[in-house]
């Protein structure tokens, strides 16, 4: 596991450190990996749209056009 160093407001320190009292999160450490985990989830949709109009531009796009298609793109995930 890496370690790392970061800067945080005053106030978002104390409201992280009042999670953690609260019995929240074990340790500062678990509420900033749950953080990330779940700012990588939110960002992954926003990720693949990204992706997905790219390869539209660049006219790569795989259209779905019958309920078919549709489950055997999702067979091959």
């Amino acid at each position: 596991m890496k370690t790392i160093n970061i800067s945080l407001p005053a106030e978002l320190k104390n409201q992280a450190d009042e999670l953690v009292t609260g019995g929240f999160y074990a340790s500062f450490s678990d509420l900033v990996r749950d953080s990330v985990r779940k700012t990588i989830q939110r960002a992954k949709y926003d990720l693949w749209a990204k992706q997905a109009k790219l390869e539209e531009k660049n006219g790569e796009a795989t259209i779905l056009s019958s309920s078919e298609d549709i489950e055997a793109f999702i067979e091959s995930l």
